[in-house]
């Protein structure tokens, strides 16, 4: 009987973390819902994130130019590691997530800024525009206290 109660509240569990719905508590104590995200949709929008960032590294490799400078090839380097950081961080539900969102946070709006220097490239605004979601998505995440 105890096995079939915990299995059927671990398929409760992956039913309730899939919906996209956080119970989480925000670390001021009040109660957060619909506005915050998963721990799994913030993990996603780093792996986006990532991808992104490293197509658009890849991209400005090639173009050559202002696209190659160092600036902006280490902001995206950056951004590749802080996510790939933060994903495992939630991956493993360390408890150091909250301090990797933060970081993460903080790298992709600053690589958000430096690709919107590039007004009139696709590539750049589509990257730019993947880490602003990311940012915002981590910066919830950071502010989330798991343990209640």
């Amino acid at each position: 009987m105890n096995k079939i109660v915990l299995i059927f509240g671990c398929i409760l569990s992956m039913l309730f973390c899939s919906t996209g719905v956080a119970t989480a508590q925000a670390k001021d104590g009040t109660k957060q819902a619909s506005a915050m995200p998963t721990m799994s949709s913030c993990i996603d929008e780093c792996k986006k994130c990532k991808k992104m960032c490293e197509d658009t590294l890849a991209y400005c490799k090639k173009k050559g130019g202002k696209l190659a400078e160092g600036k902006l090839i280490n902001r995206l380097k950056d951004c590749v590691a802080s996510c790939n950081l933060s994903a495992d961080y939630m991956t493993r539900v360390s408890a150091s997530h909250t301090k990797s969102c933060g970081f993460c946070a903080e790298i992709c709006t600053a690589c958000a800024v430096a690709c919107e220097e590039f007004k009139d490239d696709k590539q750049m605004k589509d990257c730019a525009e993947e880490c602003r979601r990311c940012a915002d998505s981590c910066s919830k995440m950071a502010k989330m206290d798991m343990s209640h």
